[in-house]
């Protein structure tokens, strides 16, 4: 299972047209697309993954947010492999909008600040077909909405705005790296 990029033409639809829906019960395909896709996040090491990244435009997600997540951040909370099913979201209402750097597996290209909610109030099933509603926040509430995003055919590429700080993955890394607190490069380096 090979995850696409918008560098490779003959994936630009499946990466940027919004995802069917998935019904329930899930199918063998479905079941199967799953168990594929958490295998390959947790081979990436997290921290999100959506069928359409491995050519599946189906409204599937997977998240997992490692202990390592938090080597370049703060505030992340850790949480175990899951999958969410036709997810949405909206912005709880009040919210803050906060720029923060983030890359993707599918754009080799270009990094940069994208620009995200705060807090938002997430709706999804689970594998099961049972519903699950929440108010998720910080790197969590990011993650969503970047996997969220591609169900929806939207891209970094598309969020990043003229006024954004952007570049390279390779560029992009070395100024996170350069903005971490003297206590978390150490931890990097040991």
């Amino acid at each position: 299972m090979d995850i696409v990029t918008i560098e490779q033409k003959s994936f630009k639809t499946v990466l940027t047209t919004p995802a069917a829906p998935v019904t329930f019960p899930l199918s063998n395909e479905n079941l199967q697309l799953i168990a594929a896709m958490k295998n390959q996040l947790h081979e990436l090491g997290g921290v999100g993954l959506a069928a359409p990244q491995i050519n599946q435009p189906k409204q599937i997600i997977a998240v997992y947010i490692p202990e390592s997540a938090a080597l370049l951040r703060d505030n992340v909370t850790i949480y175990p492999m899951h999958i969410m099913i036709n997810p949405h979201y909206k912005p709880v209402e009040n919210t803050s909008i906060i720029s923060d750097f983030e890359a993707c597996y599918s754009v080799k290209s270009k990094a940069g600040k994208v620009p995200r909610y705060q807090q938002i109030d997430v709706e999804y099933f689970d594998e099961e077909g049972n519903v699950h509603r929440s108010i998720e926040e910080g790197f969590y509430a990011r993650v969503l909405q970047h996997e969220i995003d591609h169900i929806n055919g939207t891209l970094i590429i598309d969020r990043l705005t003229p006024d954004c700080i952007q570049g390279t993955v390779e560029e992009m890394m070395q100024l996170r790296r350069s903005q971490l607190s003297d206590e978390k490069k150490q931890s990097l380096i040991n």
